[in-house]
């Protein structure tokens, strides 16, 4: 504290004491505060109350609608029913059908036709005389699941002088329970498009989904809309409750709620973008803010001229702690201002450099342990391919070009890192093998390769006692499984082999390839990418493959040996 001028300096209180004087505008600025709060609240919970109501209006008339047109479809097939009792004849095909059916529409009916077939699909057909495709798609859906005892309930589409229908059918059973047939209808949808047509007047949007979250309602053209983006239509999939709330969505932040039909298993959604749904909020806010600011805006202007000396230090001493934040140890800020804000600048000049001394110590202890750790493992991936003459070096250009292959792949360095330790100790399980099997040069006998497959096994129980090595066994361990499965340990196929792992398999078959053994010579690196590219999606993940090759044609991968030698199929990479 040496530092400290003797300078009598203005005590905070004096300034506080100051400013208090001129704060007899406070209670009014926390009431008005408090009432915007309270009344935002209320609006917006009005407003969510209008979405829940007008989701679950649309809801329960769906419902209600579909379950008057199921009535009138029942008494359609009890009127078949009673005909095949009264007559013990077939009335699908009789001359009497259209009329039984016909009987079903009159009065107020929600359905614009009936077709009333048979088992073998024959029958009549009442109503107007419609030529879609879709009305014949949705007529044989609706057949084919009625004749196998199922209810079925279309989707709504548009046609052609009906409007928007949509198809319901159901069986028609006898007095036995044996079915006879098929009873189906066209609903019209007039009545239900009124209440959309009613909510984009409102400037909402009403939307019907299924229970897997596609769009009904508005139609898409092709049949069955994409899944709605909605993330409260994806908790209805899992869930199929009422729900409200504010959420952002693909034009900007809406109030939504849906509600669950029930029969059929649909959800209406409605939305209202934000902006228009909290208007009036926003108005008031807007009136409020106003009304206060003329009167905060005399003791603003005086609660200025004290504010100013005191917040000009406390300014430079926030840029500072920000400084330092974001990593700048050691910054210093300048000593001025009240006593208490020169006493705590001073404080904080000295945690500043006490920060940045530490720190300074700790980075040199990271970047040695660091240096340490990395030697120990390349000195441990050195010995294993000291068992073989061959392979010294092996793990070290593995390593190498899995990182090149990472970079490619624009990993974040965590990963990238993770992915060149594993490639450096993805053959340390071979300590665990007969140094007669490595470093045999013919070909291995299939108990000699069952012995050698259990390496990769061995190298992870190694490296599962330390637990900081866990993130990368992954790439050790699963190295020779195939894309295509067959691999081994565990047979894997496709994403279900750890990325790592699939980088470490390619840059180990490129360097077998590109290095001389005692089985093969260094094949030419333009082979070499050719036949990776062969075993793409078999052998290797074509992903990581085509990585590789870029990064060869940048120049930043070139293996050991680049001899122009006869292209022999590597044993390491066959196997």
């Amino acid at each position: 504290m040496s530092g400290r001028s003797g300078r009598r300096r203005i005590r905070l209180f004096v300034l506080l004491s100051g400013a208090l004087i001129l704060a007899s505008l406070i209670p009014l600025a926390v009431a008005e505060a408090v009432l915007i709060r309270r009344n935002r609240r209320t609006l917006e919970t009005l407003e969510e109350k209008y979405l829940t109501r007008s989701s679950a209006a649309i809801a329960d008339h769906i419902a209600a609608y579909y379950a008057s047109a199921g009535q009138q479809l029942t008494k359609a097939a009890d009127a078949i029913r009673l005909a095949v009792q009264l007559t013990g004849k077939d009335p699908f095909g009789a001359a009497g059908g259209p009329e039984i059916l016909g009987s079903a529409l009159s009065g107020q009916t929600q359905l614009s036709a009936l077709r009333g077939v048979n088992l073998d699909g024959r029958g009549s057909f009442v109503g107007p005389d419609v030529k879609s495709p879709d009305v014949d798609f949705e007529f044989r859906k609706g057949f084919e699941s009625a004749r196998d005892g199922l209810r079925y309930e279309g989707s709504p589409f548009p046609v052609v002088g009906l409007g928007t229908v949509a198809v319901l059918a159901q069986p028609v059973v006898d007095e036995k329970g044996t079915r006879i047939g098929v009873v189906e209808a066209l609903v019209s949808w007039g009545p239900i498009l009124r209440e959309f047509e009613d909510e984009a007047r409102r400037e909402a949007r009403a939307t019907l989904v299924d229970r897997q979250g596609h769009i009904l309602f508005p139609p898409a053209s092709g049949g069955r809309g994409p899944v709605h983006p909605s993330t409260l239509v994806t908790d209805f999939v899992r869930f199929p409750a009422r729900l409200t709330r504010s959420e952002r969505g693909a034009s900007g932040d809406v109030l939504a709620s849906i509600a669950p039909v029930g029969d059929p298993p649909w959800g209406v959604l409605v939305e209202r973008d934000r902006d228009i749904a909290f208007a009036s909020v926003d108005g008031m806010v807007r009136d409020t803010l106003l009304w206060s600011a003329a009167c905060l805006a005399g003791a603003l202007a005086l609660g200025v001229l004290f504010a100013r000396r005191l917040s000009r230090p406390i300014a430079r001493l926030a840029e500072s702690t920000r400084a330092v934040a974001v990593g700048q140890y050691g910054t210093g800020v300048e000593v001025t201002g009240t006593a208490e804000i020169a006493d705590l600048s001073e404080n904080f000049n000295i945690m500043s450099a006490s920060i940045r001394d530490a720190f300074e110590r700790v980075q040199k202890a990271a970047r040695e342990n660091q240096e340490l750790f990395i030697s120990s493992i390349r000195a441990l991936a050195a010995a294993i391919d000291a068992k073989d003459p061959y392979t010294r070096g092996h793990s070290e250009r593995v390593a190498r070009y899995s990182a090149a292959i990472a970079k490619e792949l624009a990993l974040p360095a965590e990963e990238a890192r993770k992915v060149r330790l594993s490639a450096l100790l993805h053959d340390v399980g071979k300590i665990g093998v007969d140094d007669r099997i490595i470093r045999k040069p013919t070909a291995l006998t299939d108990e000699e390769f069952d012995l050698m497959k259990a390496h990769p096994v061995k190298g992870a129980a190694i490296m599962e006692t330390i637990p900081q090595m866990a993130d990368i066994i992954p790439g050790m361990k699963y190295h020779h499984e195939k894309w295509e499965g067959g691999g081994y340990p565990d047979g894997l196929k496709g994403e279900q082999i750890p990325l790592q792992a699939r980088i470490v398999a390619v840059a180990d078959a490129f360097d077998a390839m590109t290095t001389t053994r005692p089985y093969q010579k260094a094949m030419e690196v333009s082979y070499v990418l050719e036949r990776l590219r062969e075993m793409s999606g078999k052998r290797f993940d074509g992903g990581v493959v085509e990585a590789l090759a870029r990064s060869h044609g940048k120049g930043e991968l070139v293996p050991a040996e680049a001899a122009s030698l006869p292209r022999v199929a590597s044993r390491a990479a066959a196997r």
